[in-house]
């Protein structure tokens, strides 16, 4: 029998019941985004899920790439241990000053997926809606 899980973003289905799926690069790329975009510690039943990626876009530009791909190669190692690590790429616009990480992994079949997750650098004294604009 497949796995399934819960759609994220959560979300219901046309037939009122929450939404769900069978795509196994769907559900790993929602595990990926779920540990990469949570705060460790951020959890209070769960205090060692999440990575420190949210206090590296403080730090200059090339600090912030270095720490961030160091997170994310633990929490492969750590929290996504099923998942086999290929690549980590993380890239600043300067323009709209978003960092974008990408990442490429094996699933637990052996296909290769490629996840983005984008990080909003916040540099003036505006609010980060703000620094959008």
């Amino acid at each position: 029998m497949a796995e399934k899980a819960i759609a994220l973003p959560f979300s219901i289905d046309s037939y009122g019941k929450v939404a769900s799926t069978q795509e196994q690069s769907k559900i790993w790329a929602d595990r990926v985004r779920s540990v990469i975009g949570t705060s460790l510690r951020e959890r209070i039943m769960r205090p060692t899920f999440g990575t420190l990626i949210p206090f590296a876009i403080f730090e200059t530009d090339s600090t912030a790439e270095s720490q961030i791909r160091i997170e994310v190669e633990q929490a492969f190692t750590q929290q996504l241990s099923l998942l086999t690590l290929e690549n980590v790429t993380v890239t600043v616009n300067e323009y709209t000053n978003v960092l974008s990480v990408n990442v490429i992994y094996a699933l637990p079949n052996n296909e290769t997926v490629s996840t983005v997750v984008g990080l909003v650098l916040v540099d003036g004294a505006n609010p980060i809606y703000q620094e959008l604009l």
